[in-house]
């Protein structure tokens, strides 16, 4: 058995929540980044709404989520090229975690 960190209480080892306090056991997984980063920037970056049709039609997708394909080939002519070059950049931070990633929405 394990004791809870914030009352103390006994806790099942499989515990996430103590049933006490509430208190948070233990964190929750975090998923890993799945390292098609820096390819789905090159492919955005370089080819704009071509590059983000690859992402959907190939591997690089990340799972749960679609690229913005419409919206990269709109945007890029209503803000003069603007939106691709910003939604590329925030590929390099794209978390799955998040509720909302720039370019990207959820299947």
């Amino acid at each position: 058995m394990a004791f809870c960190p914030k009352c103390g209480k006994e806790v099942h080892e499989d515990a996430e929540i103590c049933v006490n306090c509430g208190c948070r056991i233990k964190n929750p997984p975090k998923t890993a980044n799945d390292g098609n980063n820096l390819s789905r920037f090159l492919l955005t970056f370089f080819l704009g709404f071509l590059g983000s049709f690859i992402i959907n039609h190939t591997g690089l997708k990340p799972d749960g989520w679609k690229s913005r394909t419409c919206a990269y080939f709109f945007l890029t002519m209503l803000t003069f090229g603007i939106y691709p070059l910003v939604a590329s950049i925030c590929n390099f931070s794209f978390d799955p975690n998040k509720s909302s990633n720039i370019g990207y929405f959820k299947d």
